[in-house]
């Protein structure tokens, strides 16, 4: 066994690979669970879904959405598939009158990310649990405008970073613990895809059967293109591009490692400073290639948007250490003894010895289970508080701003605001319309 050669032996029992350290699908026996859900494209209905499979107490009465077709054909979809928890499903086009649905007790918030704070907001206040798919914000005030919130209702929150539900990743915190890595000096958090342009497309009328005007919801208004609405994340009135996409969940889970590993005064880093390239051609607004460095006192974690596959893997986060390098990403985790060809630290170390740990994961439907049995318990300590979201979010957006400024930026969380730079702090806050100013008091 690898286990052996690695000296963790005691640590990977054949019991303790096999099954969880928690038993996520594990459900309370108590009061059943009403949610609604705020979003019906394509991240909504998977959160739901694996709720609904896991949690046979968990129903869904309310379903709202700005595109009438998606709306039916989701639907459709969930009462032919999950009919004795859908019987009460109503649908809505204003998310504002599904709050007013006083037998809702939680909302999922699956959105465009220009929208996730003014609907939190008016969520939170309606007195609804909230599931706020990730990033939590489009901007660093609106997270902390998030935060605030909380402070004040003290609502049942959970973000959409569910890695930290998966079993597997569990393992590989416990597996930090044991310090088998030695000295870790760098975080690697990565994304490699294709940098292929996206085609331009052209403005025309919105659709009937779409509600455009509240689909813009905050943002400004522009005339409706079908290549912006599809591909939102890629423009920065709606999204922050993969930095804020698959970046926040990679940054989320190096942090949950680097706490494994005994770091327990994590903040805001010293410095941010970001490069990043964009196909000449491409209709897309943010970059195609990403480098983000993050710096600490100690450590340093790199966010890399690329094309060639790094550690054999097209995305995920890795712990360098000076024994060892571990990498988890959702098909499972990986050791990597640091080669030597001399005797003494890594004697014991086998050069190819790989430990893997591919058991199913299981961490959406853990995470909404977890999300509804807090809701039953009036909780707030879920599995991915909103301070928990909003941190990885924020520097997630550091690390844009850093590259649309072309300047190395040093945030204060105190004053909320970055150190002697002007031209950072105008990304700080997007510009609402109105009525949707509103929130801001």
């Amino acid at each position: 066994m690898i286990a052996a050669g690695l000296g963790l032996s005691h640590f990977f029992t054949e019991e303790s690979v096999v099954a969880s350290p928690v038993n996520p699908m594990k459900v309370a026996a108590s009061d059943r669970v009403n949610l609604g859900v705020i979003g019906t494209g394509t991240q909504g209905p998977a959160d739901l879904r694996d709720g609904l499979t896991a949690d046979p107490n968990i129903h869904c009465i309310a379903f709202c959405d700005v595109d009438k077709t998606r709306l039916d054909t989701q639907t459709g979809n969930f009462k032919k598939d999950f009919p004795d928890q859908t019987k009460q499903l109503q649908q809505y086009s204003d998310f504002r009158k599904l709050l007013e649905n006083k037998d809702i007790d939680g909302v999922i918030i699956a959105v465009p990310d220009h929208s996730h704070t003014y609907i939190f907001s008016e969520a939170i206040k309606a007195g609804k649990a909230i599931y706020i798919e990730k990033p939590v914000a489009n901007s660093i005030a609106e997270c902390n405008k998030m935060m605030e919130l909380q402070a004040k209702y003290k609502a049942v929150i959970t973000t959409g970073l569910w890695q930290t539900s998966i079993r597997y990743f569990r393992l590989a915190n416990d597996l930090l613990k044991t310090g088998i890595l030695g000295d870790v000096f760098k975080v690697h958090v990565f994304l490699c895809q294709s940098t292929n342009p996206r085609a331009a497309v052209a403005d025309e009328p919105a659709p009937s059967t779409i509600d455009y005007e509240m689909w813009l919801g905050p943002a400004p208004s522009r005339p409706y293109n079908s290549g912006r609405v599809r591909g939102w994340r890629s423009f920065w009135d709606y999204g922050g591009g993969q930095q804020t996409d698959w970046g926040v969940h990679w940054i989320d889970s190096a942090f949950d490692g680097i706490k494994a590993l005994g770091r327990n005064d994590i903040t805001y880093p010293k410095s941010v400073f970001s490069v990043a390239q964009k196909h000449p051609d491409s209709f897309n607004e943010t970059p195609s290639c990403q480098s983000t460095i993050y710096e600490y006192d100690n450590f340093q974690i790199e966010w890399t948007q690329q094309v060639a596959n790094l550690y054999n893997r097209d995305q995920g986060v890795a712990w360098i250490g000076s024994r060892a390098t571990l990498v988890c990403n959702r098909v499972g985790y990986q050791l990597i003894p640091q080669r030597s060809s001399q005797a003494g630290a890594n004697a014991n170390i086998a050069d190819a010895a790989e430990l893997s740990g591919v058991y199913g994961g299981g961490g959406l439907a853990a995470h909404m289970v977890d999300w509804a049995n807090c809701i039953r318990t009036k909780n707030i300590q879920t599995a991915s508080p909103v301070e928990k979201g909003a941190f990885a979010t924020i520097l997630a957006h550091q690390g844009n701003i850093a590259f649309r400024t072309g300047t190395k930026v040093v945030y204060d969380p105190k004053t909320q605001k970055f150190v002697n730079n002007a031209a950072a702090d105008a990304y700080l806050r997007p510009a609402y319309r109105k009525p949707w100013d509103s929130m801001w008091g």
